[in-house]
């Protein structure tokens, strides 16, 4: 389970204390990105306007972030 957390700043400090964060940014109509964060067991999901997911895909690139391609159950993965 992953407790989804209103402020970015908060996740933001959460994140000082995690040894992964994982990342997936997906486009949405306009000039909009989704941004899924993981930290841990906390995470941020949120609908941005282009400048706001930059800045904050930039951050996320500067701690070493890892982006996620796509989530598949076990039972399929190997299969």
């Amino acid at each position: 389970m992953v407790e989804i957390l209103e402020s970015w700043e908060a996740f933001v400090e959460h994140v000082k204390y995690c040894r992964w964060v994982l990342f997936k940014a997906e486009e949405q109509p306009g000039e909009a990105v989704r941004l899924r964060v993981r930290a841990g067991s906390f995470g941020f999901d949120r609908v941005l306007n282009r400048k706001e997911a930059d800045e904050r895909l930039s951050w996320l690139r500067t701690i070493g972030a890892v982006k996620v391609l796509a989530s598949v159950p076990d039972a399929v993965f190997f299969s």
